[in-house]
């Protein structure tokens, strides 16, 4: 309020007659000088490398799938090994007891005969 009553309502700020009209040309001439840019190249090679990119993505992927593939396959075969070691294993035991029945051996006179032939 005291401001009003000193001041006014008028305002003290003023812009000099033509200030706008040449403003932009000034402030042209005062920016530095910059090479101009071409953007037709830019927007020519950006597809470019998207592609690569996409190119590198499925190369990383493939290898990936390949490698855990790999260790996949040794991870079965590994296990169809043992399997086949414990079926070879349980043919030899049960080989093993249809000899001894036929040959109607117990348990007791398998162990003397080990123990007679290890003298």
């Amino acid at each position: 309020m005291y401001i009003q009553e000193k001041v006014g309502k008028r305002n003290p700020f003023r812009v000099p007659e033509g200030y706008f009209d040449n403003l932009t040309a000034q402030v042209m001439q005062n920016l530095p000088e910059q090479p101009q840019q071409r953007r037709a190249k830019s927007v020519f090679v950006r597809p470019v490398f998207y592609a690569a990119a996409s190119v590198c993505a499925l190369l990383v992927a493939g290898a990936a799938w390949m490698w855990q593939s790999k260790a996949d396959t040794t991870a079965v075969t590994a296990v169809q090994a043992k399997v086949e070691n414990r079926s070879q294993q349980s043919e030899n035991e049960e080989y093993m007891d249809e000899a001894a029945d036929y040959m109607m051996l117990d348990n007791h006179e398998i162990y003397s005969y080990l123990a007679s032939a290890s003298e």
